[in-house]
Order: structure tokens, then sequence, then C-alpha cells
């Protein structure tokens, strides 16, 4: 059988299965879904796994396909809002990083995207820059307690800033 006329003969049920599946995350669409079981179809096809197995098999590979796929997607993402308060606080990403420049969405991959920034990319003087922003000390203050002025506090915010950014297009 052609790959061609395979996808052909599939298409119209796995267009109908990735628009009945609820999907736990806006970090995922419909589209995405279609793309993850045509590509499934496509290895499988490579595979020659399909040259003597009837169309149910092949709807039902494709099911279970997509299910595990959505299990283990939903385990390994973890969505994080600018506006949505964290800690004890209540303070916000966007409080602590104004990104002033272009707003963006932020979708991760990962449960601990924050503490791993904080763990492996901030510099010591910046994750105490960080800490003071979350407590709500302002620019001057911050200089004041770290002995630098508030201009090079502004540039570790704008630091920091570029690094989340650059994690998050990464």
């Amino acid at each position: 059988m052609d790959f061609g006329e395979l996808v052909k003969r599939f298409s119209p049920y796995l267009k109908r299965l990735s628009n009945k599946v609820i999907i736990p995350s806006r970090a995922i669409g419909q589209d995405d879904l279609y793309q993850e079981m045509l590509y499934h179809l496509w290895e499988r096809w490579k595979q020659g796994e399909f040259e003597d197995k009837n169309d149910g098999y092949i709807r039902g590979s494709c099911y279970f396909h997509l299910k595990n796929y959505l299990r283990r997607y939903t385990e390994k993402v973890n969505l994080i809002s600018l506006d949505e308060p964290f800690g004890e606080e209540g303070t916000t990403i966007k409080d602590i990083i104004p990104d002033h420049a272009a707003p963006f969405d932020v979708r991760v991959d990962d449960a601990l995207f924050i503490q791993q920034m904080k763990a492996k990319e901030l510099t010591r003087r910046e994750k105490d820059v960080i800490e003071l922003l979350a407590q709500g000390d302002t620019l001057r203050d911050i200089g004041k307690r770290l002995g630098i002025s508030h201009v090079r506090v502004l540039k570790i915010r704008e630091n920091i800033s570029g690094k989340f950014a650059r994690r998050l297009q990464g």
C-alpha cells in the first residue's frame, strides 16, 4: 500500500479524532495532534507494520498512540502566566521581570522552569536582585542593600529578562 493512499484513507478519521480529543493545555492544538498521528502512520508504514492489518487495527493504533502522546506530553508541560501570582506575597513574574518591548506568551515544557533558571542560568547577583524584586524593593533600595547603583540593578534586571526570553524562545 502506498503511503499517500494510506493518508488519503485515514486523514478524515485522524482529523475527526484530533478534534474530539480534549486537550489539557493551550500549548498544543488540534493541528499538532493531527500531525502527530500522521507521523505515527508514517513511522509504522515505513516499518511495514500495516501490510496485513485491517482499517480497525490502524485506527486503533492511531488512537492509542494519540492517548499515549497526550499522557506523556501533559506530564512534561507546565504553563506559567505572567499575571498569575506565585509565592506567599502574591508577586507575579510580570512584577519581577517587566517586558516593555513586546508581550510574549509564556509556555514552558517543564514544571521546574523558574527553579532551573535560578539554579543554572542566573548569577548570584541576579538571584539576589530577583529575590529583592519579589519582596517589593525598589531599584534604589536594592542598590543600597547590595552596595551597587540603581542603574546597575536596572541592567541586572534587564539581563534576567533577556535570559527568561531566550529560554522561552529556545
